[in-house]
């Protein structure tokens, strides 16, 4: 038991060191040589982006080839069968968190009006709703390239190590941390608020913390990475969106800046909640 956990850590720390490296050093040369707004936030530059996203997917390979690790777990079956209410919840959830989220802003910030309401809900919206779900299945194979490393590699030698809430945690902060290159240079949360750019990093780490748990609790139970794979590409490609069109009660160019974040976040803090509870209570039935 103590060699496995020993093999799991040394693997762990390969790939972090390579999910890691692969990313920072791309992003780093590139945002001080050309300039964030040109090379990433323009596509001045898609295939080293896109290949840089796709560093913890290259981790997860070469820390399996560099460790003799071989592929037994892989995660890359699709494994429909009887797993097709999953694949339905990638694509629903990030919605519906959208939505929750909206109603959550408009109690803060603006004012319910079923009339608004009512001329927001035309079928241009539900238009949009279709729109967002045909193209998370278009675009999934961007987001495959983080899942494939977080949830399909990370998690599981992780879990072995530090347990079901350990990871949700961890792993959620590794995430988020990941992405700080990005977020220094203004990546989702532009440059100009308070606590730049250590808010920004911080606030990131809680939403991949959340969302990763709904994230690993997807991919345990289909044992495949492709309905998370699908979950964040609906979320990042439009599902978030959702929540801007619903908020009622304030202006076009209302904007409370990163600290509405923390808020809009609710629904999926909650989620991750239930989902680490259910992952901790499943664990438990298992080894019983």
């Amino acid at each position: 038991m103590k060699d496995n956990k020993r093999t799991d850590l040394k693997r762990l720390v390969i790939f972090l060191l390579l999910a890691f490296g692969l990313a920072w050093v791309p992003w780093i040369i590139m945002n001080k040589t050309i300039g964030y707004d040109e090379w990433f936030n323009n596509n001045k530059a898609p295939i080293l982006a896109n290949f840089s996203l796709y560093a913890p997917a290259f981790a997860n390979v070469l820390t399996r080839l560099i460790t003799k690790e071989g592929w037994s777990d892989s995660k890359l079956h699709l494994r429909l069968k009887g797993n097709i209410k999953y694949y339905v919840l990638a694509v629903l959830m990030p919605i519906m968190s959208s939505i929750i989220s909206a109603v959550v802003f408009t109690a803060v910030y603006g004012k319910f009006s079923v009339a608004e309401l009512r001329d927001k809900l035309d079928v241009s919206f539900w238009a949009v709703m279709l729109l967002i779900a045909a193209q998370s299945a278009a675009v999934a194979f961007i987001t495959f390239g983080e899942e494939f490393g977080w949830r399909a590699y990370m998690n599981p030698k992780m879990e072995r190590l530090i347990g079901v809430p350990g990871t949700v945690i961890v792993g959620g902060i590794l995430w988020g941390v990941w992405h700080a290159p990005l977020t220094v240079e203004g990546h989702n949360f532009g440059t100009d608020y308070p606590g730049f750019p250590w808010l920004g990093i911080l606030i990131m780490c809680l939403s991949c913390t959340a969302e990763g748990a709904f994230l690993m609790w997807l991919t345990k139970k289909t044992d495949s990475v492709y309905p998370a794979s699908l979950w964040h590409a609906c979320n990042n490609f439009g599902g978030s969106a959702i929540a801007g069109i619903l908020v009622l009660g304030v202006g076009e160019d209302f904007d409370p800046g990163i600290t509405a974040l923390p808020i809009i976040t609710i629904p999926y803090i909650v989620l991750a909640v239930i989902c680490t509870l259910l992952m901790v209570l499943e664990k438990r039935k298992r080894d019983a």
